[in-house]
């Protein structure tokens, strides 16, 4: 191909692309059935910012109301600002907004079973999803004591070198979560079991990869080169070493290179299971993923409510010492420990680990409280709206633990040997695509969270300079769907020397 067909070829892509984008915004400017409304929102395309896109989406919230639609570029993106909301349509009309969209991963994300938590409502996710119910919830006594090792390894690594908190908090769950899928505990299968992670977040977060930010550039036609689509040649090289990993993964289980109680394990052995070879890889896989980065998240953001809040510390550990005493917490003691998990639940509150919540797609047109809903809109739960409804939450942006222990809140509820939980919260999905690893999450985050409290006093640290003490950024986090606070620096050291002996024998 010579250079003016080529310039030609590209003109001719672009003026595609753009003829797509107008024809399809002008079609659902107008498409709202008689009887109807159309949903508040921004009236032009609007300018969205490159980090924080959710407080953008919460600044709106305020303006537009509890439910809002956002039209960008020839995507109808709608956007659920509060509990009520969210339940009546997610929750209550689930046959309707269980879909998933298309998301920016080599094979199609709907139908693949590659991807169960991204696919669409079908026979086949519900073969998926029942599968990793199974899967976890079998290996259950066996995570509480991965969960116990790993909390311990982590406080070692902390103390030595605090200033590393992000890469040891973020080790520990990605450890955890390959010690129970295939009981390999090596830095390289830790190291990649994380890269992995933040690879596909950025492939499938709205703030991450340019076709979830311009849907329209996947329907490029197919004639189009490669070398006009890197994003297209990016993901290809990221899909094969994904493959790569988790079939490799497999394949040292069955052969005995890792031996011993774990997820894939468990299946191996098992003598029915309605999934393929390749299936159970990317299940496990996939699984193994989503509790590492996703438990990590609300791990990293402790350490900054304790430096924050450090009076909620000396409550939990109060309790933690009349509980516990000289031995060591476990998960055993979840019951006994309303304030612990009273901190654990509001740390998920105040700062969500999915702020803009996961995507749902209406399969239908529907009415909402007189408001049309198109059919194949992307509907998301705003967490961070839906975490800051004053009626529920009053003085919403301050880290309350109390209002999951005082009766006085709307939030308060009894008995206080099971609420508040970890399990429940709204940002584990709703209705039909509720995130079946609660329990995974809940065993991890109380048995590390507790563990740290017991043996560990987090500090703030003193300018050299000025002595002043030196705060954390109230708020400055990652990007991509699952966030994580950015680095700042604090200090921890050991409680009690004698204690921390005995646990270390």
């Amino acid at each position: 191909m010579d250079d003016r067909s080529f310039q030609l070829l590209v003109l001719l892509s672009a003026v595609i692309v753009i003829a797509i984008i107008v024809l399809e915004y002008y079609w659902r400017q107008n498409r709202v059935p008689a009887g109807t409304k159309k949903l508040p929102g921004p009236k032009a395309v609007p300018q969205l910012p490159s980090k924080d896109i959710y407080l953008k989406l919460y600044e709106w919230s305020k303006k537009y109301g509890s439910i809002y639609q956002v039209d960008l570029v020839g995507t109808n993106y709608i956007w659920l600002c509060s509990h009520k909301v969210a339940d009546d349509l997610l929750g209550k009309r689930s046959t309707i907004y269980s879909g998933r969209p298309r998301m920016a991963t080599w094979e199609d994300n709907r139908i693949s079973m590659h991807y169960i938590p991204l696919m669409a409502y079908n026979d086949d996710y519900q073969r998926g999803i029942n599968f990793i119910r199974k899967l976890t919830q079998s290996t259950k006594e066996h995570l509480k004591q991965i969960s116990t090792q790993e909390s311990w390894t982590l406080i070692q690594k902390l103390l030595s070198h605090p200033a590393g908190f992000k890469q040891h908090a973020e080790h520990c769950c990605a450890r955890i979560s390959s010690r129970i899928a295939w009981n390999d505990d090596s830095e390289a299968t830790v190291d990649e079991t994380l890269l992995r992670a933040n690879d596909l977040l950025y492939r499938i977060s709205p703030d991450g990869e340019i076709t979830n930010k311009l849907p329209i550039l996947r329907r490029t036609p197919p004639w189009v080169p490669d070398i006009l689509q890197p994003w297209k040649v990016a993901e290809k090289k990221r899909a094969k070493r994904e493959r790569d990993f988790w079939l490799g993964r497999r394949d040292k289980v069955r052969n005995k290179e890792l031996a011993g109680l774990s997820w894939m394990q468990n299946t191996l052995a098992a003598k029915s299971v309605q999934m393929s070879d390749e299936e159970v890889a990317y299940a496990v896989g996939m699984t193994a993923l989503i509790g590492g980065v996703l438990v990590s998240s609300p791990l990293q953001s402790f350490f900054l409510t304790m430096c924050l809040y450090p009076e909620w510390q000396a409550k939990a550990q109060e309790e933690l010492d009349a509980v516990c005493g000289d031995r060591a917490p476990s998960f055993d003691d979840l019951q006994s420990c309303p304030i612990v998990r009273a901190v654990i639940r509001e740390t998920f509150r105040w700062r969500s680990p999915l702020p803009m919540g996961v995507p749902h797609v209406s399969e239908r047109d529907d009415v909402y409280d007189g408001y049309h809903i198109p059919g194949g809109s992307v509907v998301f739960s705003l967490e961070w709206a839906i975490n800051r409804d004053s009626t529920i939450y009053p003085d919403p942006e301050a880290f309350k633990p109390e209002r999951w222990l005082d009766s006085k809140y709307p939030t308060y509820k009894e008995p206080l040997a099971y609420y508040p939980s970890l399990k429940g919260h709204s940002g584990f999905g709703w209705g039909r695509r509720a995130c079946p690893g609660q329990d995974h999450s809940e065993i991890v985050d109380f048995t590390v969270i507790s563990m740290i409290l017991w043996s560990c006093q987090i500090c703030t640290k003193k300018d050299p300079v000025t002595g002043e003490e030196i705060l954390p950024p109230f708020l400055d986090y990652t990007p991509y769907v699952i966030v994580r606070p950015n680095w700042w620096e604090f200090d921890i050291m050991i409680r009690n020397r004698e204690k921390f002996d005995m646990m270390n024998r």
